[in-house]
């Protein structure tokens, strides 16, 4: 009788851990199709940065342009008008 209960409890050991890696394997397919749509995000919020950084550089350089061009005339004095 000892036997016939070790062949049982051996099965089941062998069913139950059958069961665990299938469960393993289906949630690290799962995480592994979430990071690639977290790494396609983070790609498309690089690409935007990028975008927004060319954005204000040039904002930046259109206003040195113009406050150099109020440099220029003499209308600007640390950031104020003059008042003549």
């Amino acid at each position: 009788m000892d036997s016939n209960w070790a062949m049982i409890l051996a099965a089941v050991v062998t069913a139950v851990g059958g069961i665990i890696v299938a469960v393993i394997g289906v949630a690290r397919k799962q995480d592994s199709r979430e990071h690639g749509l977290v790494m396609d995000m983070i790609r498309i919020v690089h690409i935007s940065q990028r975008k927004i950084e060319r954005s204000v550089e040039k904002i930046d350089d259109r206003l040195n342009e113009h406050l150099e061009h109020h440099k220029a005339q003499e209308r600007l004095d640390n950031g104020r008008v003059d008042q003549k």
